[in-house]
């Protein structure tokens, strides 16, 4: 009995010892599995980086399975019962970390099927360590309802990223899909499985990093910040949206800068409509503003700050504080003709100027260029409504909208950061245009960097336009953080709150997390001129968030907020549904209010009207 149990033992350790090597082994990390070059588009641990869908063609076409010979293909599709749209418009951006930037040539493949398209494009950039695009290659063509290979070489000298842009447009009201089968990659003619896949190491200086430590206030003298002596637009660039850290020193930095820096102009990524709300608040003493139209709490106090600086100052020496962003979106809940009709109508909801009311018709009416005719010549008596702040701000909105009026919702959100730029240009023109007061802008890093938007929707960021208009004046800096929470929407659209993932080992949120205690700022030296994992989180909640990043061509300077559990705030989880139905009612209020105005203007045009007839007929 013995001899069989040491026998059974002896055959159970000689099993495990041969049979580590080959889990090991089979599960050896690949570039195709590693960046899903199979599109199996699930997560996995051992998917370091998924797909990127462009956010823009989100909403152009639903995802489904297709049955080919021996498995299912993940596919975009259009049908005709979908509503909004007409036709299939998809997009995926891939960026693949090279093994080394000594490669020669790459060659990819994309295999897959479709139906009913008009094109499929799929643009090949290399990129150096700099994020700069060295060489780029474009391949179109029009697959067919059997799996194919479509190929495209390119010049990979130097480069250390390939960055894959996969574009799908179909003809107009035609049921089409594309179908992912494969991707293939050879690196100099070898497959690029037969390379070890490429981890961006660790942080590691060569010198010890030169730091600011914050104050006994948990802020910083910004006088002591080199970077930002001189300059007049400081722009805070945030790693993630919704992080209660982040927010609460950012807004402490703004106070400072108000108060010691001469700032006179704080700029927020957020709908320039609706903060037209917040600049009347912290310039109007009588004004109570709804508590649902601010986005945190931190910022609700941070409004009340510059509204108690504003107390007694003269009106060159206060402080405003506007949005940037704009409604990419216009359907029956959203666009900026709601959002201006809305204000107006609560601004005259007591004092009832009836010009205020039909300036209010017309905007929420789309009849944008009879609002900017009527607003230029009833400009006095919408005063008695709307202060000059309002106004100015006004005439360029519905200049704005009447030209994008026929801009489709997928290019808006497209070009959504030079409209950033543009509409920030516009307010620095009217309102900080002073050689000696700061403007301070506080955006998403993606936003505010003049390099790249990645790994967000591609286009030109708006850093980039105000760097070409600003020069050296323009600094660009960086915040980031290691713990806390962050809020955003979950993949089936919940508006909830969630404890921050780990960082990776690897990443500056790691390093910086165990070289300190307490918050930091450093400048960024040329040892950070290469690509560095670091944190992108926008409004999604996606399973991945740290991207290689070459942050030295991408801001001046580094903050690092300590995470403080005195930061947490509660949130309020919606669902889809309960935020859904609160659009609804917004809506259905909105519309009752337009009868309401327009029936109230007819009685007093037809009251008007008869009067005329009366004295002509005296006459």
């Amino acid at each position: 009995m013995r001899k069989n149990i040491q026998k059974n033992l002896l055959s159970l350790i000689l099993f495990f010892i041969l049979a580590i090597p080959s889990i090991a082994q089979s599960e050896k990390l690949t570039y195709t599995r590693a960046y899903d070059l199979n599109f199996v588009m699930q997560p996995d641990s051992m998917r370091l980086y998924p797909w990127i869908e462009n956010g823009a063609y989100t909403n152009s076409g639903i995802t489904l399975g297709r049955k080919d010979a021996n498995r299912i293909l993940f596919s975009k599709n259009y049908m005709k019962a979908l509503p909004l749209i007409n036709k299939l418009r998809s997009e995926f951006t891939q960026r693949i970390l090279l093994p080394n930037n000594r490669l020669k040539e790459g060659v990819v493949g994309f295999e897959c099927k479709g139906n009913g398209l008009k094109r499929v494009s799929m643009l090949l950039e290399a990129i150096d360590e700099k994020e700069r695009v060295l060489a780029s290659e474009n391949l179109t063509f029009q697959p067919e309802q059997v799996v194919r290979v479509f190929s495209k070489r390119i010049n990979l000298s130097n480069a250390s990223s390939l960055n894959i842009r996969i574009n799908a447009l179909g003809e107009e009201n035609t049921e089409a899909y594309l179908a992912f089968a494969r991707l293939s990659v050879t690196l100099d003619n070898k497959p690029i499985d037969d390379y070890p896949v490429r981890i961006l190491e660790p942080v590691k200086m060569k010198d010890r990093l030169s730091y600011i430590q914050e104050n006994k206030d948990k802020n910083f003298d910004l006088e002591q910040i080199n970077e930002i002596k001189g300059k007049k637009f400081v722009a805070l660039g945030e790693s993630m949206h919704g992080n209660s850290d982040i927010n609460s020193f950012t807004f402490r930095l703004i106070e400072e800068a108000i108060e010691k820096q001469n700032c006179k102009l704080v700029l927020l990524e957020r709908i320039i409509e609706k903060s037209l709300y917040y600049n009347r608040y912290v310039q109007d003493e009588s004004f109570v503003m709804d508590s649902s139209l601010v986005k945190e709490c931190q910022e609700k106090g941070l409004l009340d700050k510059i509204r108690a600086y504003n107390r007694g100052k003269n009106d060159h020496e206060k402080v405003r504080v506007l949005g940037i962003d704009y409604p990419w979106s216009k359907n029956r809940y959203t666009s900026s003709s709601f959002y201006l009709f809305d204000f107006i109508a609560d601004m005259n909801k007591k004092l009832r100027v009836p010009e205020a009311d039909r300036l209010a018709v017309l905007i929420v009416n789309d009849r944008l260029s009879e609002a900017i005719d009527y607003l230029a010549q009833h400009r006095s008596k919408l005063g008695k409504v709307l202060n000059n702040d309002e106004l100015i701000c006004l005439e360029h909105l519905l200049n704005l909208d009447r030209n994008e009026i026929n801009t489709s919702e997928v290019d808006r959100m497209i070009r959504r950061d030079s409209v950033m730029a543009m509409n920030a240009h516009f307010l620095i023109n009217k309102f900080a245009n002073e050689k000696d007061k700061m403007v301070c802008i506080y955006a998403h890093a993606g936003h505010v960097n003049p390099i790249s938007t990645f790994p967000a929707i591609p286009c030109v960021p708006m850093g980039s336009y105000m760097k070409k208009e600003y020069g050296n004046d323009y600094c660009p800096l960086f915040i980031t953080s290691a713990g806390g929470y962050a809020s955003g929407v979950s993949r089936d659209r919940k508006n909830e709150q969630k404890r921050l993932d780990k960082a990776p080992t690897n990443s500056l949120e790691h390093y910086l997390n165990a070289l300190t205690d307490c918050s930091i700022y450093f400048p960024i030296t040329s040892s950070f001129d290469q690509l560095t994992l670091t944190r992108f989180r926008g409004l999604l909640d996606t399973p991945y968030q740290f991207y290689p990043s070459n942050l030295y061509q991408k801001f001046n300077g580094v903050f690092f907020i300590k995470h403080d559990d005195q930061n947490n705030i509660p949130f309020y989880n919606i669902s889809f549904e309960e935020r859904t139905k609160q659009m609804i009612e917004k809506m259905n209020r909105r519309k009752e209010l337009v009868k309401e105005i327009e029936s109230k203007l007819n009685t007093n045009f037809s009251g008007i009207r008869s009067q005329q007839v009366t004295h002509e007929k005296s006459l």
